[in-house]
C-alpha cells in the first residue's frame, strides 16, 4: 500500500457508536486507497478496543493524524506534543459533538462544550489543527469548520423484505439512554394503545432500576420498574459489530435523538445502522431533519403526533414501507458508503 496512512486518536470504548464507525474506516481503507489504524500513544482505550480494532504502537508508522472528540478533553499535554510531530496541513480534529461552538443553542443543561467551556475546546482544537470538522447538516458554520459527514452505511445493508414481516420483536431500541428516556417512554405508551401489544425490547444501558451514570444524572434518569412493568424486556448492550444484526429482530426501530442532536442537526452513527438493519427506521418529531440524508420518501416513517396510528400502520403494511426502505437504502448507500466517507476525508488534506 502506497497511499496514506492514517492514525486516529481517539477515547475509544468497545461498546459506543464512535468506536464502531472508527471499525467502518478500517474496513473500508483498501478500497478508499488508504491504510487506518488506532494510534496507541495517541488514544485511551478500554481493555476489548485492541482486541477488535488495529492498534499501532509507533506514530512514526502514520502520515496523516485525525484527532476524534466525543465527550471528554483526552490527550494530555505529552500526547499534544506528540501530535505536533506530524505536519500541522497533515492533522484534522473531528468534532462530533459540536463542542467548539461559538454560539451555543439554547438546548437547556444538554449543551455543546459538555463539562468544559467552549473556549478550552476551541484551544485545544487550534492547538491540534487548522481545520475542524462537524457532521452537522444544517446551519452556518465558523470560520476554521467545515461540515464533514464522519459516518457511513455499515458494509452489510440487510433488506427489511428480504427478512420478512416475522421477527422476535416488533418494536426495539438499542442505544444508551442519554437524554432519551422521554421519547422511549411516549413510545413506550404508544405501543400500550395497540391490540395486540407490541413485543418491545430496549438493549443498552442506564434504563433499568435507576442506574445512572455518576455527574451525569439528568442525562442518564430513569423510572426504575417503569419500562418491565410495561412489558418492556430491557437488555444489558449489544455486543461490538452486533448492532446492525440485531435491530434486525425488530420489524420497526425508532431513531430517538438527544435535544444537542435535535437542536443542531447532527448526524450520528446510529442513523444509518438502523437504515441498514433491515428494521423500518421510524422518526421521531426531533429528527425530522434526516429526510436531508433520508430524501423526500423519508415522510412516510415520521412517528407524528399520534405514534399509536403511525406504528399500526407500518406493522399492518409492512410490505409497502419495507419498500420504501429498500428505495432509501440504495440512495444513502450510493452517498455515504464508507469508502466514500473516507475518500471524502482524505479530501481535507489536499
Amino acid at each position: 500500500m502506497t497511499g496514506p496512512r492514517v492514525l486516529i486518536s481517539g477515547n475509544f470504548h468497545w461498546n459506543a457508536g464512535f468506536s464502531h464507525t472508527v471499525a467502518g474506516y478500517v474496513r473500508a481503507a483498501g478500497e478508499a486507497g488508504c491504510e487506518v489504524r488506532i494510534s496507541g500513544p495517541l488514544s485511551r482505550m478500554d481493555g476489548e478496543v485492541p482486541r477488535l480494532l488495529p492498534v499501532e504502537p509507533d506514530p512514526g508508522w502514520g502520515t496523516h493524524l485525525v484527532v476524534m472528540f466525543e465527550a471528554r478533553q483526552f490527550l494530555t499535554p505529552e500526547q499534544i506534543e506528540l501530535a505536533g510531530t506530524f505536519p500541522r496541513s497533515r492533522r484534522l480534529v473531528i468534532d462530533f459533538d459540536l463542542h467548539g461552538a461559538d454560539e451555543q443553542p439554547e438546548l437547556g443543561v444538554d449543551g455543546t462544550a459538555g463539562r468544559y467551556t467552549a473556549e478550552s475546546w476551541r484551544t485545544l482544537y487550534g492547538a491540534l489543527s487548522d481545520l475542524v470538522l462537524q457532521p452537522r447538516i444544517a446551519g452556518k458554520m465558523p470560520p476554521g469548520v467545515e461540515f464533514f459527514q464522519c459516518y457511513g452505511m455499515p458494509e452489510t445493508v440487510r433488506r427489511p423484505l428480504e427478512l420478512g414481516p416475522e421477527r422476535d420483536y416488533d418494536l426495539q431500541y438499542i442505544g444508551s439512554n442519554w437524554w432519551r428516556w422521554k421519547p422511549l417512554a411516549e413510545l413506550v405508551e404508544a405501543a400500550a394503545m395497540l391490540d395486540p401489544v407490541p413485543r418491545f425490547r430496549v438493549c443498552g444501558r442506564f434504563w433499568d432500576g435507576g442506574t445512572v451514570s455518576p455527574g451525569f444524572e439528568d442525562a442518564t434518569a430513569n423510572e426504575p420498574g417503569w419500562l418491565a412493568e410495561r412489558g418492556v424486556e430491557v437488555c444489558p448492550p449489544v455486543p461490538f459489530g452486533q448492532v446492525v444484526p440485531e435491530m434486525g429482530r425488530s420489524l420497526i426501530s425508532p431513531i430517538l435523538v438527544r435535544p444537542l442532536v435535535a437542536g443542531t442537526s447532527l448526524l450520528t452513527p446510529r442513523m444509518f445502522e438502523t437504515l441498514a438493519s433491515g428494521s423500518l427506521p421510524v422518526l421521531s418529531a426531533d429528527a425530522e431533519f434526516l429526510a436531508e440524508v433520508y430524501g423526500d420518501e423519508s415522510e412516510h416513517l415520521l412517528l407524528g403526533v399520534d405514534q399509536s396510528a403511525t406504528l399500526a400502520r407500518l406493522i399492518t403494511d409492512f410490505d409497502r414501507y419495507a419498500g420504501i426502505v429498500g428505495r432509501i437504502q440504495d440512495r444513502v448507500r450510493a452517498r455515504y458508503s464508507y469508502p466514500q466517507v473516507l475518500r471524502d476525508l482524505l479530501a481535507f488534506f489536499g
